[in-house]
C-alpha cells in the first residue's frame, strides 16, 4: 500500500492531487491510499462536494510506510516523521526542495502553474481512463491554483489541460466554474487571524533559519482591514514560539493583483525600506511561489 500525501496546510492542489495520484497509481495495478495532514478549507470543500468525491484520511505520521509526496518536496511540509518512511515518488510543481532517498524514485515535476496539470499530462502518457469525477477534480484544482488562469504560474500546459478537463467532466460554461470557484476560494467570513494566518502556511528552511509565509487571497483588501493588528499579533507569536527567524502572510486581491505583505520576526526590519506609510505593498503580484517568495529571498539575504 502507498501512500499519497498532500503538503501540511492542505490547498486544494494537495487534495486533489493525492485523490488523482491515487487513482493514477490504482490504474497502473498498485494498491494506494490517499491521506491528508490538515483541515478542508472552504474552497476545497466545494471541490470535492461538486466532484462528488470524498476528503482523504487524515493522517500524519508516515512512519514504517511506503509514500509519495503531491505538490511539494520540501521535508519542512512534509509528515513530522517522514524520515521513517520510504519516498518512492513526487509530482510537483515548485522548485526541488531538500527531499533525499536512499533509493532510485520517480519524480514529475514541471514548471507549470498546478501539479494537476503534471498529473494530467502523466495519464495521457500513460493511455489511462480519465474518469469525469477525477476530471473535475483536476480542473478545480488548475483553475485554483493559476487564480482562473489569471496567475503569472499559469502556462499553455495549464490552459490545454483544462479545455480537456472541461470536456470530459462535461462541464458547459467553465467561465462560471471559475466564478464559482472564486467565490469559495475568498470566503474567509467568520475565520480567526490564526485561522487566515494558517489557512495556507508553508514553511521554508532559509541561511540556516526556518522562515514561514502564507496567503490569503481575497476579493477585496477590506475583507480584512480590521484584523491586520491580529494578524501581526499572530506572526508575532509564531516567530515567538517556533523560533521563526520570518513570519509573513501575503494578503492578495485577486481582482487587481495587489498584495499587502504583513510581516514579523528578526528579519522583519530588513522589509523596513519597502514600506510606504507603514504598509508593503506589492503591484502585479498574485503568486507567492513565482513572485513572493523569490522576492523575499533576494531580500532575506
Amino acid at each position: 500500500m502507498i501512500l499519497v500525501v498532500g503538503h501540511k496546510n492542505p490547498d486544494s492542489d494537495s487534495i486533489c492531487s493525492a485523490i488523482v495520484a491515487t487513482e493514477l497509481l490504482t490504474a497502473r495495478g498498485v494498491e494506494a491510499m490517499p491521506i491528508r495532514q490538515g483541515e478542508i478549507n472552504r474552497e476545497t470543500q466545494h471541490i470535492l462536494d461538486v466532484a462528488g468525491a470524498v476528503s482523504p484520511e487524515l493522517r500524519t505520521s508516515v512512519a514504517g510506510e511506503q509514500i509519495w509526496l503531491v505538490d511539494y518536496s520540501d521535508l519542512a511540509q512534509a509528515p513530522d516523521d517522514v524520515a521513517d518512511a520510504e519516498i518512492l515518488g513526487i509530482v510537483d510543481h515548485h522548485r526541488l526542495g531538500d527531499v533525499m532517498t536512499v533509493n532510485p524514485m520517480e519524480a514529475w515535476i514541471w514548471p507549470v502553474g498546478c501539479t494537476n496539470t503534471v498529473l494530467f499530462n502523466m495519464f495521457k502518457i500513460e493511455g489511462h481512463e480519465i474518469k469525469p469525477q477525477i476530471a473535475k477534480l483536476m480542473m478545480s484544482a488548475i483553475l485554483s491554483d493559476t487564480v482562473g488562469f489569471a496567475s503569472p504560474t499559469c502556462t499553455q500546459k495549464d490552459k490545454d489541460a483544462v479545455a480537456e478537463l472541461a470536456q470530459i467532466a462535461d462541464v458547459q460554461d467553465v467561465d462560471a466554474f471559475i466564478k464559482d470557484l472564486l467565490i469559495a476560494k475568498t470566503n474567509i467570513e467568520g475565520l480567526s487571524a490564526a485561522e487566515l494566518v494558517e489557512k495556507d502556511l508553508k514553511g521554508y528552511p532559509f541561511n540556516g533559519r526556518d522562515v514561514v509565509v502564507g496567503q490569503v487571497e481575497l476579493a477585496t483588501l477590506e475583507q480584512v482591514a480590521e484584523m491586520i493588528e491580529a494578524l501581526e499579533a499572530d506572526l508575532e507569536r509564531r516567530c515567538i514560539e517556533e523560533n521563526l527567524a520570518f513570519a509573513a502572510v501575503m494578503l492578495t486581491d485577486i481582482t487587481t493583483a495587489q498584495t499587502r505583505l504583513l510581516h514579523k520576526g528578526e528579519w522583519s526590519e530588513k522589509l523596513l525600506k519597502h514600506e510606504v506609510e507603514g504598509m508593503l505593498m506589492m503591484e502585479n503580484t498574485l503568486s507567492r511561489k513565482k513572485q513572493g517568495w523569490p522576492w523575499l529571498q533576494t531580500e532575506l539575504v
